[in-house]
């Protein structure tokens, strides 16, 4: 049976309400991971042996740039008492995008990382597929620039296709450099919807994944309506019917 996670950006609210409890919940709606999206000041040693104790599994998890470059030591021990084999940079800020010195702190982070045994991962929006002021996307920047030995794409399916991109044909071209995939479903009208709720080809997509030798498959919604819960619950549900 295929393993699915939740990304916990979805569950942002409940988490810091109740962190160990909504860990709890995702495990007994049947999700076998979860992905970790938390300030560097939690306790994560302790988040560590919960997560152990209820049997999740934490593969990955996401960590900031300005993190990555000013504070990689505690990024590492945050990774390391989750039980990460991955590390991801989720995001990068307007104020951030000098693709050059994004391209250079990531390859920088991603040496000391792999040298401590963990991987790294770039996640995109679709903010990277839309031409720069010399007519460049900033996603081809980084898939040129990025060491490919060291640092491969979470990519996500929604993103894509907002980004106006086939999520079917992105995988398929990037091949083996696609180790992590978020699964949200995309709307006629543009909205994020639950997986299986949309117009994405979802049995497709997971084969592709598959075929290219994607590890993590993680479901996320950014703005699932209160209360939260049954968005990850429809979405496990629709994933699982799949076989």
């Amino acid at each position: 049976m295929t393993a699915y996670g939740l990304q916990l950006y979805t569950l942002r609210k409940p988490f810091a309400a109740d962190p160990k409890g909504t860990l709890s919940r995702i495990r007994e709606i049947g999700y076998d991971a979860v992905e970790f999206a938390a300030p560097l000041s939690m306790d994560f040693a302790d988040l560590g042996d919960h997560l152990a104790a209820i049997g999740l599994d934490c593969p990955s998890v996401h960590a900031g740039i300005d993190d990555m470059r000013d504070r990689p030591e505690a990024v590492l021990a945050m990774a390391r008492h989750l039980g990460c084999r991955w590390i991801v940079l989720p995001f990068v800020m307007p104020d951030q995008r000098d693709w050059d010195r994004v391209i250079a702190d990531l390859n920088a982070f991603a040496l000391t990382a792999t040298d401590a045994g963990f991987r790294v991962a770039y996640h995109h929006h679709d903010f990277e597929f839309a031409p720069d002021a010399e007519g460049t996307r900033p996603f081809d920047r980084l898939v040129a620039g990025l060491d490919p030995a060291r640092v491969s794409f979470e990519l996500d399916v929604y993103w894509l296709k907002r980004g106006g991109e086939d999520p079917l044909a992105m995988i398929r071209q990037l091949a083996d450099r696609v180790r992590l995939l978020h699964l949200k479903d995309y709307r006629e009208d543009g909205g994020m919807d639950n997986v299986g709720a949309g117009t994405l080809d979802f049995p497709a997509l997971l084969a592709a994944g598959s075929e290219v030798g994607v590890e993590h498959r993680f479901v996320e919604h950014d703005f699932p309506p209160d209360p939260y819960w049954p968005s990850v619950e429809a979405s496990l549900r629709y994933l699982r019917g799949l076989g």
